[in-house]
């Protein structure tokens, strides 16, 4: 038979983030003429900004808004007041540029998997079984990180802005 129990998971939906890092906005589209003054306003809203060190607390899972993808995730734990600092200079810039503002309740995280929800049914928490106890005993021995770019990311196009930089 080709079907499969109900609580195996098709590891073809899973997929590795190539690069992983901390979102401080939603998705957003802006018209080609307005991504050069953005990324120059982004780079004066964050000057003066310390680079910031981060530590990881658990694992955790995410869907995105539309319950299309989910994402695995370890949360940041130590650095969190931090990253909102940063996070808080990004919202009014979003705002000026009439852009939605990030979540209410932000939790920040770093997501290290993907996971393809159309046709996995119930596949976040059995991913959250599978990984979570193994993957909360490595984060358990992870170090702080340091952060010393903000990144700014439009279609094939990144943009690096430096913390620390006057």
């Amino acid at each position: 038979s080709s079907a499969k129990p109900a609580d195996t998971l098709d590891l073809e939906r899973v997929r590795r983030i190539e690069e992983p890092h901390i979102s401080l906005t939603r998705p957003f589209y802006l018209p080609e003429h307005q991504i050069a003054g953005f990324v120059r306003e982004l780079e004066s809203c964050l000057r003066g900004l310390a680079p910031l060190a981060v530590g990881f607390e658990q694992i955790s899972t995410y869907e995105n808004e539309k319950q299309d993808r989910g994402f695995v995730a370890v949360d940041v734990g130590y650095g969190e007041e931090s990253v909102r600092r940063v996070l808080d200079r990004v919202d009014r810039l979003m705002a000026k540029f009439g852009q939605r503002k990030f979540f209410r309740a932000p939790r920040f995280h770093v997501s290290l998997l993907s996971v393809d929800l159309a046709l996995a049914d119930g596949a976040m928490g059995k991913i959250g079984a599978a990984l979570g106890a193994a993957i909360d005993e490595e984060i358990a021995h992870l170090a702080a990180m340091r952060i010393d770019e903000v990144e700014c990311v439009f279609g094939n196009k990144k943009f690096g802005i430096s913390l620390g930089a006057e």
